[in-house]
C-alpha cells in the first residue's frame, strides 16, 4: 500500500512540475520587450534604409515606422519583429536574412536561403517578394535607390531602383564593406588591393584611394570615416572623407565596430570582447556588457549585440546604450536541448539590471 502511494505521489509530483516548467516556458516566449523607448532626440534619417554602421554588422537589426526588425541567427536566421508600442515580439519572414533595410513601409533584405537575392516583404512580414536575382551583401538603400555589392559578379557595385528596375554595374572593382552616404557617394574596400578603403562617386566614374592601410568595419559619422585598421593591429582610426588627417582613436585590437550618437561602440579582443563605449576621440571609456559581444547595431536608441559562450549560451541582447537596461531577445543553452520557438526574458546571465 505504501509502495502504491509513493507511486502517487510521484506520477502528481511529475505531473506538478510538468505544469509549472509549462507555464514558465510559455511565460518566458510570450513576455513583452519594454516598449516605447524614451525619446533621445536622435531618429534615423527617412531618406535611408539602415545606418551605415549596422550594415557594417551585417544589417541583423532596422528600424521601421511601427516595428524593430532583427535577424535571430541562432534559429536560422529568421525575421523577428517588435512592436514598438506595446513589445510585442512575432517572427514573420521564416527564411535565412542577412542586411536589412526599412524604406518607405517596406523591408528589404538579402535571402541567404535563395543565393543572396534581394527580397522585400510589407512591414507585418506579408507578401514575400523577390525583388532582385543577384547575390547582394552590404545594401544600403538611399534616395530611393539600392546598392550593392553582388557576389554573383566578382562583388562588383550595382544600383537597382526600389521597383527592381533600371539595373546597373557602377564599380567593377571587387568589394565588401560598401557604404553609401546621403549624396551618393559610395565607400567601399577593395579586396584586390590588399582591403584598402576608396570612394567613388554616385555614378561610380571617379574612384580615389582614400589609404593604405588594410580596414574593415567602415563606419561614417559627420565629416569623418571610422574603421578597424588591419595593417595596424586592428586599432580604430578615423580620417576625413578625402582621406586626410588620419587618426588613432583607440589603441587596442578591436574587433567589432559601430559608430552611433557621437559615441564609438566596440569590443576589444584581449579584453574577452566585451562591448566598450567611448567618445568620438575615444576617451571616457565604459564598459557596457560583462558578456562577449559581437555584430553591434542599433535600432529605436538601443544596441542590440549577439553572444556566443563556447559550451554555455547563444542569445542576443538588446541595452540602453548608456548600458542601465538590458533585455534578452533571444536565449539558447548550448549543452541542453531547447525546442525552436522564440524567447523573451528581461534579465541576462551575468549582467546587472539598472
Amino acid at each position: 500500500m505504501m509502495k502504491k502511494n509513493i507511486k502517487v505521489l510521484t506520477f502528481l509530483l511529475i505531473i506538478t512540475v510538468s505544469i509549472l516548467v509549462t507555464s514558465c516556458t510559455e511565460n518566458r516566449e510570450t513576455a513583452r520587450l519594454k516598449q516605447p523607448t524614451e525619446d533621445n532626440g536622435y531618429i534615423i534619417p527617412n531618406d535611408v534604409g539602415n545606418i551605415p554602421g549596422n550594415i557594417a554588422n551585417s544589417g541583423l537589426v532596422a528600424e521601421g515606422d511601427n516595428f524593430i526588425y532583427y535577424v535571430d541567427m541562432y534559429k536560422h536566421g529568421r525575421i523577428y519583429s517588435i512592436n514598438r508600442q506595446n513589445g510585442e515580439k512575432k517572427m514573420i519572414v521564416d527564411t535565412t536574412a542577412r542586411f536589412l533595410n526599412y524604406y518607405n513601409g517596406t523591408l528589404y533584405f538579402m535571402n541567404y536561403s535563395d543565393n543572396g537575392n534581394i527580397y522585400t516583404v510589407n512591414q507585418l512580414g506579408e507578401q514575400m517578394t523577390l525583388l532582385v536575382e543577384a547575390s547582394a551583401y552590404d545594401i544600403n538603400i538611399v534616395n530611393d535607390m539600392i546598392y550593392f555589392s553582388n557576389d554573383a559578379d566578382n562583388a562588383y557595385i550595382y544600383r537597382v531602383g526600389l521597383d527592381g528596375s533600371g539595373l546597373v554595374k557602377l564599380v567593377d572593382r571587387s568589394t565588401w564593406g560598401l557604404v553609401v552616404d546621403k549624396t551618393g557617394m559610395m565607400y567601399f574596400i577593395d579586396r584586390n588591393d590588399n582591403d584598402r578603403l576608396y570612394r567613388a562617386t554616385a555614378d561610380g566614374k571617379q574612384i580615389t584611394k582614400l589609404s593604405d592601410d588594410s580596414v574593415r568595419y567602415i563606419n561614417i559619422w559627420d565629416d569623418r570615416i571610422y574603421y578597424i585598421n588591419r595593417s595596424d593591429y586592428d586599432q580604430i582610426y578615423s580620417i576625413k572623407f578625402d582621406g586626410s588627417d588620419r587618426q588613432l582613436i583607440i589603441a587596442e585590437d578591436c574587433w567589432s565596430l559601430n559608430v552611433y550618437q557621437n559615441n564609438i561602440f566596440y569590443t576589444a579582443y584581449e579584453k574577452s570582447n566585451v562591448i566598450f563605449r567611448t567618445d568620438l576621440n575615444g576617451n571616457k571609456r565604459t564598459t557596457l556588457t560583462t558578456s562577449p559581444g559581437a555584430y553591434i547595431n542599433f535600432a529605436d536608441n538601443r544596441l542590440y549585440y549577439y553572444s556566443e559562450v563556447e559550451g554555455d549560451h547563444k542569445a542576443i541582447y538588446r541595452l540602453t546604450p548608456d548600458g542601465t537596461s538590458i533585455e534578452i531577445l533571444s536565449y539558447q543553452k548550448e549543452n541542453v536541448a531547447r525546442k525552436d520557438t522564440p524567447e523573451t526574458t528581461t534579465t541576462a546571465p551575468g549582467q546587472n539590471v539598472g
